[in-house]
């Protein structure tokens, strides 16, 4: 990634990572991500907003050189985790004139995470301003979007947002600015469901309190800046509201068939109903655990209802389908049905496993409906049934939406 002006002096000096396709460990990222720095050059003043991962700091000073920096007062840090702050010790070895702007809370983190002293911050706390000449930032705590020290900044004459984390989308594209393609919302809403949805509550406060604001620009520190906020206003605000569609989503593991055919006559007779269908495979090849886990939770950010069907494993469910579990219980869906179904060999306690799992999703349970051996005549009409309660309860849901 170059230079890249986003406005009147203020410009995109971050860097690229295309070819990342896992992030934290945990989310595909098939459209790689930025770290985006933003570089603001007042009239007395010149600040950068978050330095960059520590892997792409030689990115950003070649692009900083490019831009004929030679001198940086403030390094803003807006978030303390690595991808943004990692770079931090090596950026104040090439600019030492620079101060640490943050609050408090990313002050604290840094010590514990990045060795900084304390005596290398200058705290600001909401609503405090810092001059440039010509250009002042703004400050606003955001709390939990999505850890405890993110921080807004507003550049008040432009009207520009540096929203942290909030926004974002792992999505790496050369231009500046965000496109309406599909590819780019699904960065997005992929972004959202497993780094912002588990605080939904507080995040459609922030998403308020940001429309309220009427920015010219929203520029995160991932992805695109969006130059039409209410793109992604427009879909946070859809995606933190209460509104599931008519939608069921299915994980499954199954080993010799017999739950794929369960969850194939299941899907078969939901969509005769005019339910819609998603089904994720989490065993079909040696990355699909991580990869159709990461789906299955973005298809969750407006599921009515999920369904996790897997066969039994030494008593218990496959580790794949508990390792699903595990994912959406941490990441709390506001999906309103949750249901399990499998086969077994000759004993199983697959179903309470996964039901213990899943103690913080708020949503009513159905009966599970577990099997033994591949599905017969009696199996198949219990499915049929099953299938339609569920259709019946996911019609019946109040405000659902297109």
């Amino acid at each position: 990634m170059s230079v890249l002006a986003i406005g009147d002096h203020v410009f995109e000096v971050g860097a690229a990572h295309p070819e990342r396709q896992l992030f934290d460990c945990l989310m595909p990222t098939p459209f790689g991500t930025t770290y985006n720095s933003y570089l603001i050059v007042g009239q007395e003043k010149t600040a950068l907003i978050d330095a960059v991962d520590p892997d792409k700091m030689d990115v950003l000073f070649r692009n900083l050189e490019d831009a004929g920096v030679k001198k940086i007062d403030y390094l803003v840090s807006l978030h303390t985790e690595q991808d943004h702050a990692g770079g931090n010790k090596a950026f104040l070895k090439r600019y030492p004139m620079a101060v640490i702007v943050a609050n408090s809370k990313v002050r604290d983190l840094s010590r514990t995470h990045l060795h900084l002293s304390a005596d290398q911050f200058k705290i600001v706390a909401e609503g405090d301003r810092l001059e440039l000449g010509g250009k002042t930032l703004r400050f606003m705590m955001i709390p939990l979007a999505h850890w405890p020290d993110n921080t807004m900044a507003y550049l008040e004459e432009d009207q520009i947002l540096f929203s942290s984390d909030l926004f974002g989308s792992h999505y790496s594209t050369p231009k500046a600015f965000s496109t309406s393609s599909t590819e780019q919302r699904l960065a997005a809403k992929a972004y959202y469901s497993e780094i912002m949805m588990p605080f939904r509550g507080t995040i459609a406060k922030y998403t308020n309190r940001v429309r309220s604001l009427k920015p010219h620009l929203i520029a995160p520190a991932h992805g695109p800046v969006w130059y039409d906020p209410d793109l992604i206003l427009g879909s946070y605000e859809k995606w933190t509201g209460d509104g599931v569609k008519r939608l069921v989503a299915i994980a499954y593991v199954s080993m010799h068939n017999s739950t794929r055919v369960m969850v194939e006559r299941l899907a078969v007779k939901l969509s005769e109903q005019s339910i819609s269908v998603i089904c994720r495979d989490l065993g079909s090849k040696p990355d699909s655990l991580a990869i159709e886990t990461g789906h299955f939770i973005t298809d969750l950010v407006d599921a009515a209802a999920l369904i996790l069907a897997t066969p039994t494993v030494l008593g218990g469910p496959h580790p794949n389908v508990a390792y699903a579990a595990l994912t959406v219980n941490a990441l709390r869906p506001k999906t309103r049905i949750f249901g399990v179904i499998g086969s077994y060999g000759w004993g199983t306690k697959a179903a309470e496993t996964i039901q213990t799992l899943m103690g913080n999703l708020q949503a009513e349970r159905l009966e599970p409906f577990e099997i033994k051996g591949l599905p017969d005549a009696d199996a198949e009409a219990g499915l049929d049934a099953y299938a339609a309660a569920l259709a019946a309860k996911v019609k019946g849901l109040p405000g659902l939406i297109e």
